[in-house]
């Protein structure tokens, strides 16, 4: 087996009995952003959303497809994590942050439709005060599709037509091409580039449903695996660098997606690529790209923010190959 640590998943943990992580109602779709695309499409009339602006544009994206003004409170970190949220648009969105909970002021004097993105928490704490709720799976694990959605009334949202693009057979390859490379089956990572292609297709896939061996899995997910393992990644993570957490308290109820850190002294960018020269992969989150309208202070989360990976593929000792790398580059 390879040494490698992060990058995308091949495998989804499983066991022989349903969890009960997903409501009866839950519909299923393509990806996070086909899962989107249908609650924005059962709005109705709705002109406006509020996004926090520390996001990724497949989040921001779907609401100006459909004609929505978007609008951002602000996220910012400077020492302590803040969010802002203002209610002075028709539609509210809502996230905690890798399965951190998140600070989020009391909004149940808001008037209008929110909408809750549950990817990042859908292991972690639930939450009864939104409209509509989805999220994606394909951060977790390795599904091939793993969109969904339900709303607070139980109604039906619009399924789609079945996926007539390349999407799903070429997730299907790449995490063959991906367990191929880590058991050293294959020297080349061919894999990179099927994914790249299916991140490809979902451009243009709209609303479509997942695909039914992602629906049976996503049912039978170990559920406490991914959360033990997770936790005791995070924690030899947390205790490592603990000056550097965005989100200094991992409570009984989290469940941590990463271990976003603010990386001191402007070294980010040069760490990461230490990280990867050692086949350590850890994300940002997320790039900023042209729908945002960022001030300084907003822009510092996206500019030193590094996402440490602590997910269930690894043990206490790749967290400790992953310290060690880390610690050897800074003392420099």
């Amino acid at each position: 087996m390879r040494r490698e640590i992060g990058s995308e998943f091949w495998d989804v943990p499983t066991i022989n009995q349903q969890n009960r992580l997903f409501p009866e109602s839950t519909q299923w779709y393509l990806s996070g952003r086909s899962a989107l695309q249908a609650i924005i499409k059962d709005l109705g009339p709705a002109r406006s959303v509020s996004l926090p602006s520390w996001c990724c544009d497949s989040m921001i994206k779907p609401f100006i497809e459909a004609g929505l003004e978007v609008h951002f409170y602000p996220v910012t970190f400077d020492g302590c994590f803040v969010q802002n949220i203002k209610l002075d648009t028709e539609v509210l969105f809502l996230m905690d942050y890798f399965g951190y909970a998140s600070p989020i002021p009391e909004v149940s004097n808001y008037k209008g439709i929110v909408i809750r993105d549950v990817t990042h928490s859908i292991f972690s704490s639930t939450h009864y005060d939104a409209d509509y709720y989805f999220g994606s799976l394909r951060k977790w694990c390795g599904v091939w599709s793993g969109g969904y959605a339900w709303t607070r009334d139980g109604h039906m949202l619009e399924k789609g037509e079945p996926d007539k693009g390349e999407y799903i057979k070429l997730r299907s390859r790449a995490m063959e091409e991906k367990l191929d490379y880590i058991e050293g089956r294959c020297a080349e990572k061919r894999y990179l580039e099927i994914y790249d292609a299916a991140e490809e297709c979902l451009e243009t896939a709209g609303v479509a449903p997942a695909d039914e061996r992602d629906v049976e899995l996503a049912r039978r997910l170990d559920v406490e695996k991914i959360k033990k393992q997770r936790r005791a990644n995070a924690e030899v993570l947390r205790t490592s660098f603990p000056e550097w957490l965005i989100f200094t308290k991992l409570s009984e109820a989290d469940t941590p997606m990463f271990v976003p850190v603010h990386v001191p002294d402007g070294k980010r960018d040069a760490l990461r690529r230490h990280l990867i020269n050692n086949e350590i992969y850890c994300p940002v989150h997320w790039p900023i790209n042209e729908y945002h309208k960022l001030t300084e202070a907003e822009r510092f989360i996206y500019e030193n923010e590094l996402s440490l990976v602590c997910d269930q593929r690894y043990t206490e000792e790749d967290m400790n190959r992953m310290v060690e790398t880390i610690k050897s580059f800074m003392e420099k």
